[in-house]
């Protein structure tokens, strides 16, 4: 915790697609493994279309220790060898992050899963 405020940690996973097709084909098929994660300390997910064949999916956990806690179960290690596999080009960077807002009716502006 720093000067008072919640110290969380992200991810930021870039994704290089060889074209259009495959970059909605995997960002639909993301979508419903990134939902099971909210039930073990993701707090936002963020999918940003950088452009046609380039996509950023940002994470926010409550922790560390969350999110190494679901990289540690090795449940989607086969899903990201068969990422590697297609041809498309993953690099992650992460840190401490000091997640802020202005005020609660932010929540208004995004999509709510349920996990």
């Amino acid at each position: 915790m720093t000067d008072g405020f919640k110290e969380t940690f992200s991810r930021i996973h870039t994704l290089k697609f060889q074209n259009k097709l495959g970059k909605e084909t995997m960002k639909h098929s993301l979508k419903p493994i990134v939902d099971k994660f909210f039930s073990e300390g993701l707090l936002l997910s963020l999918f940003v279309d950088i452009d046609d064949t380039t996509l950023y999916y940002i994470n926010v956990w409550e922790s560390l220790d969350a999110t190494e806690k679901v990289r540690n179960q090795g449940k989607y290690q086969e899903f990201f060898e068969q990422v590697k596999e297609m041809g498309i080009k993953l690099s992650i960077v992460e840190g401490s992050t000091d997640a802020r807002f202005a005020n609660q009716n932010i929540l208004k502006s995004f999509n709510m899963v349920s996990d």
